[in-house]
């Protein structure tokens, strides 16, 4: 079994790759349409700003890629801002329209309270809401680590799997049928990150 990690050229995999080579999990990295022939199960991790982001998978037609393999049922991971696109829209320099595959919308963490710092860097605790495959065998308040300035509004309650304070509370994990998506950083939250990427491969 092949986990596709795609590789939209925005940002520095090394950290995600070293972490699911540690793991002797296969991989391969998809940068077209033809590097997913053999693979079973897809991350999507995103870094930088939400709009550019969305600007390479149009370009790259990794928009269509995801959605086309999600209605087949192949699981996928959303990491960071791989995991905001996953949804509506964000306001992050202006409105932009994400894969609108899930609802909700993404707005500053400032919009909602002024004097909060942005961006949240470092570890915190995620409140488990809703079990899933993703979390088995994680502690209930466990820390992972994170780096954003945005988070999800009128997201579906039912697919909400975790929660984390950072001042208010934000949605810092979701799952829905075969797509599953995390707000922090697997690869930089060392031994529970190690797991989560462990049970995307093998109980998801």
């Amino acid at each position: 079994m092949y986990l596709g990690l795609i590789d939209l050229n925005t940002g520095n995999l090394a950290s995600l790759e070293s972490a699911i080579k540690k793991l002797n999990i296969k991989y391969r990295l998809c940068r077209n349409k033809f590097d997913f022939e053999k693979v079973d199960k897809i991350i999507l991790p995103g870094v930088g700003a939400f709009n550019d982001f969305m600007v390479k998978l149009k370009d790259t037609g990794m928009d269509e890629i995801i959605k086309y393999k999600i209605l087949r049922n192949f699981p996928l991971l959303g990491v960071c801002v791989g995991f905001q696109v996953l949804f509506s829209e964000s306001n992050e320099h202006g409105k932009s329209e994400g894969l609108n595959i899930l609802n909700g919308s993404f707005l500053n963490f400032r919009d909602l309270k002024k004097t909060i710092k942005v961006p949240h860097v470092g570890w915190n605790e995620c409140k488990i809401k809703k079990n899933n495959q993703l979390f088995y065998d994680i502690k209930n308040l466990s820390d992972f680590y994170f780096t954003h300035s945005f988070l999800v509004q009128n997201c579906e309650n039912g697919i909400i799997s975790t929660t984390t304070h950072y001042e208010i509370d934000f949605v810092s994990s979701i799952n829905k049928e075969n797509i599953y998506g995390v707000q922090f950083h697997p690869e930089k939250s060392q031994s529970n990150g190690l797991k989560i990427l462990k049970n995307f491969y093998e109980r998801c």
